[in-house]
């Protein structure tokens, strides 16, 4: 692990990937391996000593001269409040969970750290939520719930938070479940290879319903997840649909965290969720998904 100071440029017409995601970025892949990261993983650029970092997946590698120049596309730079190039500093320390053991202490920092709960042998379920605290509020509460419901059966539970307070969370600290990689995760890569049975992933999202995704060989177990959490939040008036196809929540990517922890990518299950729902009704969710998988764990 270590930093440099990077040049921040403006992305090229070439870099359209760039150009259209706000969350990557292209470096030199020769100077990113000095610091234990590479193309495909997440670093964090700052911009200044006044300025917060945000977090950032290197989608895309170029031989740079000099070699400490990182680009990104417009939105990539107003994560750090500015559309201007700018000097900065790369680090290849991702999540901060050590200096920050308590959430109370990251929060306070305005920080991103990462949660494992995790016997080192279960391999049934793990609840995970990879955008908790402000990114996604919730979210990783209700992960936290399934884990704490089903803790006789050993279930597991990973999470990622990350705050800013007066808003800006998602900003600086959201990373594409699809992106996620687990060089980046240290506990995350303590499971990664566990090959679950069953994996599901609580999100937020700015839909007013709840959507079910998840791995294409899923789908009875979809439709289980949303008969029970419509019984669950019946008087809520909020709408339950499993996710179609090509609609952008389908989750079936075989690059989606959730799927990448089971065995043989089938079992992921990824519910997105209104601020509504999750903010009236995340824990009853949380409970309904719990009793599913209960009835399905040994």
């Amino acid at each position: 692990m270590g930093t440099y100071s990077v040049s921040v440029k403006k992305s090229l017409i070439s870099q359209q990937d760039l150009i259209n995601n706000g969350e990557h970025c292209s470096a030199d892949p020769d100077r990113l391996r000095q610091v234990g990261r590479d193309v495909g993983q997440q670093i964090r650029i700052k911009r200044n000593s006044t300025q917060h970092d945000a977090l950032y997946t290197v989608s895309e590698p170029r031989k740079e001269s000099p070699d400490n120049i990182v680009r990104m596309g417009a939105a990539g730079r107003q994560r750090l409040g500015t559309s201007e190039e700018f000097s900065g500093t790369l680090d290849s320390q991702v999540p901060r969970s050590s200096s920050y053991p308590t959430d109370d202490q990251a929060k306070a920092a305005n920080e991103f750290v990462e949660r494992l709960t995790d016997n080192g042998t279960h391999k049934g379920l793990i609840a995970i939520a990879p955008h908790g605290g402000q990114i996604e509020p919730h979210t990783d509460e209700q992960a936290e719930r399934v884990a704490a419901r089903l803790a006789t059966k050993g279930v597991s539970s990973w999470r990622c938070k990350g705050w800013n307070q007066g808003g800006g969370a998602h900003e600086r600290w959201h990373i594409t479940s699809t992106d996620i990689h687990q060089a980046s995760f240290p506990l995350l890569n303590k499971v990664i290879s566990r090959h679950f049975t069953y994996a599901v992933a609580f999100h937020g999202s700015s839909r007013q319903d709840i959507l079910i995704g998840g791995g294409p060989a899923a789908d009875a177990l979809k439709s289980t997840i949303q008969k029970a959490i419509e019984a669950a939040i019946a008087d809520s008036n909020i709408k339950v649909r499993v996710a179609q196809a090509n609609s952008g929540y389908e989750g079936d990517s075989k690059r989606n965290v959730v799927n990448r922890l089971t065995a043989g990518g089938e079992n992921g299950i990824q519910i997105e969720q209104s601020s509504t729902a999750r903010q009236d009704y995340g824990q009853a969710i949380a409970d309904a998904v719990a009793n599913v998988y209960n009835r399905k764990l040994p």
